[in-house]
């Protein structure tokens, strides 16, 4: 059967990809204390409150441990891809007390916003971190991951004031960045992201004075935000940065960003490849040059990316990655014209290769197209059960089932679509199964209306029982 609503669906995508997001991104969420307590008093836990500009947009907001009225503090504004604000602080609190920043976040950006809103609500924090926090001025920085990288490096772009920008599973158009605004660029991804390619492709930068503010991090995983060494990394960098640039008095913090990196070395911290650790060395030389003595950091990484191992590493990981477009390309032209029996035998080939391959960078490649597909997969679902493309919609939601069988959104929306055609013991069992692998969204269970015909079975409202709230 082919379904050429749906390839005109794929095409769209393909060709005008602008914001990517995951799914299942916040899997792993950490608590956090809620409050509404303003400034004055408050030394710790995450504070919720409204944008005194417009009422209507809220954020969120944790003080480091450290703070004392009357000091002010840098401050870096971290976009969640799904609008979740309080997982984006609560993942880095302790990063922010080490170096003593503010973390503040927003449900109000997210995936999906057009560009008038977006805007609106972008301009409206900067007012707010002006007005409502005891920030440093001309030391705001900005950060995010997927989707919420790239609204990051949009705002960073715009001639906002923003000092530095961290994004993470994201690109930016390198173009856009002129006259070094913002100061200083760190863009990170893991060996598995599908959107690795985005952030390798940013070091072809040739402009001297660019290449020593863009710092590249590398690390073993998936689509995810970064580790929280690498956000402690990251405001070490932008700490040290502040101090060159003459915006940060105090130069005393430079021995404190070169101990941090110190003990990073002496730990396992990017062992796990050549490539990982080389990048390492780079961000150390760029970050402390001529600020501290870093030979030693000169003559390790002089010496490693001249290395046989590395060097294979590198060309290995080259030669992977442009065969991982044709691969990708052949799966995007089976979405539509193959069947679902054909998707499900082909993806438990992928996830059982991605499982017993031995090889790290095969393994991370194959990672990749999984993940890419996944995002694809979800993109076009979402859209078809929107547009109510039901036939299109179902055969997307068996295919991303198949692709990311360990994604809790690919068995929520199964069961949405099951619902719609009145299949209530299979909606019942994908939703039993989203709940089993970790969906935690009882909320958006009783707000989705395909539901309503299940609220007097028994079983559905055992499921729903069990999920939390």
């Amino acid at each position: 059967m082919k379904y050429y609503r749906l390839f005109t669906f794929i095409l769209v995508i393909l060709s005008g990809l602008i914001l990517s997001c995951s799914s299942n991104s916040n899997n792993e969420k950490t608590s956090s204390t809620e409050t509404t307590e303003n400034t004055d008093g408050a030394t710790s836990g995450i504070i919720d409150q409204a944008c005194s500009l417009d009422p209507n947009i809220k954020f969120s907001y944790y003080l480091p441990k450290s703070f004392e009225e009357g000091k002010k503090y840098p401050i870096l504004l971290l976009f969640d891809p799904q609008g979740d604000g309080h997982f984006a602080i609560s993942k880095y609190t302790d990063a922010a007390d080490q170096f003593e920043y503010i973390l503040m976040s927003t449900s109000a950006i997210k995936n999906g916003l057009d560009g008038e809103t977006a805007g609106h609500v972008m301009q409206t924090l900067l007012g707010s971190i002006s007005s409502q926090l005891p920030v440093i001025p001309n030391r705001v920085y900005v950060g995010g991951f997927s989707g919420g990288a790239r609204y990051a490096a949009l705002l960073a772009m715009s001639g906002s004031g923003i000092q530095g920008l961290m994004i993470a599973g994201a690109g930016f158009p390198i173009e856009n960045w002129k006259n070094l605004s913002p100061s200083v660029i760190i863009a990170a991804a893991n060996d598995g992201d599908m959107n690795l390619p985005e952030i390798l492709a940013l070091d072809a930068i040739k402009d001297k004075g660019q290449r020593s503010r863009l710092l590249i991090m590398r690390d073993k995983g998936i689509h995810e935000w970064p580790a929280l060494k690498k956000m402690q990394e990251s405001l070490a960098i932008f700490t040290a940065y502040a101090v060159r640039d003459s915006i940060e008095k105090d130069k005393k913090k430079l021995d404190v960003v070169l101990s941090f990196f110190d003990s990073l070395d002496k730990s396992d911290y990017c062992a796990a490849s050549k490539i990982y650790k080389s990048l390492f060395y780079e961000r150390i030389l760029k970050t402390l040059v001529y600020q501290k003595d870093v030979d030693k950091y000169g003559k390790a990484y002089g010496a490693m990316i001249q290395s046989a191992d590395y060097l294979a590493e590198k060309n290995a990981e080259q030669n992977l990655i442009k065969e991982e477009l044709g691969i990708k390309n052949n799966y995007y032209a089976a979405m539509g014209v193959k069947d679902t029996t054909w998707w499900c035998n082909e993806m438990q080939r992928l996830n059982s290769s991605i499982q017993t391959e031995k090889n790290n960078l095969k393994q991370a490649q194959l990672m990749r197209v999984r993940n890419g597909l996944s995002l694809m997969c979800y993109m076009n679902l979402d859209k078809t059960m929107k547009a109510n493309s039901n036939q299109d919609a179902h055969y997307l939601s068996v295919l991303y089932r198949y692709i990311d069988p360990d994604n809790t959104e690919s068995w929520f929306l199964a069961a949405i679509m099951e619902a719609r055609f009145g299949a209530n013991a299979k909606a019942i069992d994908y939703l039993r199964t989203a709940g089993n692998k970790g969906f935690n969204q009882r909320a958006r269970v009783n707000q989705t209306t395909e539901f309503n015909s299940l609220l007097g079975d028994p079983m559905f409202q055992d499921v729903v029982n069990k999920l939390p709230n």
